[in-house]
């Protein structure tokens, strides 16, 4: 698969003015609220993974259903783009692609794992996550996947893996890990800021630590791993090129996911945050710029 964005259509909300007109008024009730709040909860590496809510031993929220399903997939090609491929140059040039083992934790419908794999035939690939939600009929032919949770174990022995997302203990001396995080929405107008804010907060109550992505670099390297590259990739959703529209839709959708969540903190109606998504869209497009950063994080596991 090359570096293009999925050719999935984008279909636009037209919105009520009336209901739009009275958001203002919820956006300054969370914005009241999340200001009681200002500590940040304690993360470590498994933080890293996607999880889901509607299993009880986790804290990932978003929901399985095919829309998110969608969003997952379109935003790996929208990710691939942006960091100018799947895997980091400072991995290819030291791990031979076409003889590797490699794990993807938390990999959602696969599409990462079966755009890799395709890419590189000549190794093996494998697959976990919460949710059986993998393709069945069309897969590369090295590619496994496996429906487990990662928090409570992995069958495979220590050293198997010359690169995994994640979690570290199996991974081989010398071997890679690439992580890849979105930040926060915190630049931008007040309405952005206060969606933003809205979305920390309950990141934050559901405890986990919404800045994880600012510091990856020092967990990879709390975890005896050096750090060979850590970079920053800013998305501006004022700019109309087909990267930051695909961005654009991907936050929107994103926000659509956690809707039952969010609505409720921000004290909306469904159909006003519907109202809500379509406005937050507009806005985001608006100057002063919001910019949405994501960053990626690559360690090498120490040899001795």
């Amino acid at each position: 698969m090359g570096n293009k964005l999925s050719s999935t259509s984008r279909k636009k909300r037209v919105g009520n003015p009336t209901a739009v007109k009275n958001l203002s008024t919820a956006v300054n009730k969370v914005d009241e609220k999340n200001n009681e709040h200002d500590i940040i909860s304690h993360s470590n590496l498994s933080s890293f993974g996607r999880k889901s809510s509607q299993v009880s031993t986790t804290s990932y929220w978003f929901p399985n259903h095919n829309e998110e399903l969608d969003r997952l997939s379109s935003q790996h090609f929208a990710l691939k783009v942006l960091f100018e491929g799947n895997i980091s140059n400072h991995i290819t040039t030291h791990l031979d692609m076409n003889n590797s083992v490699v794990l993807d934790l938390g990999c959602g419908p696969g599409t990462w794992l079966m755009d890799v794999a395709t890419e590189f035939p000549g190794s093996k690939f494998y697959g976990i996550d919460i949710y059986d939600i993998f393709p069945s009929n069309i897969r590369p032919p090295n590619v496994e996947f496996q429906a487990r949770d990662a928090l409570e174990g992995l069958p495979f022995p220590d050293n198997t893996f010359d690169l995994v997302n994640l979690r570290l203990f199996i991974i081989s001396p010398g071997g890679f890990i690439q992580c890849c995080e979105a930040g926060m929405l915190e630049r931008g107008n007040e309405f952005v800021l206060a969606a933003g804010r809205a979305f920390t907060e309950t990141v934050i109550e559901r405890g986990q630590d919404p800045y994880i992505s600012l510091r990856m670099d020092k967990t990879v390297q709390n975890a005896n791993f050096n750090v060979i590259d850590f970079e920053a990739k800013d998305i501006n959703f004022s700019k109309t090129d087909p990267l930051s529209k695909e961005f654009l839709w991907d936050i929107v959708k994103l926000l659509k996911s956690c809707q039952p969540i969010i609505e409720q903190r921000m004290d909306m109606t469904g159909e006003q945050y519907e109202q809500f998504l379509e406005q937050l869209r507009i806005e985001l497009q608006k100057k002063p710029d919001a910019i949405w950063t994501f960053h990626r994080c690559i360690g090498q596991k120490n040899k001795h």
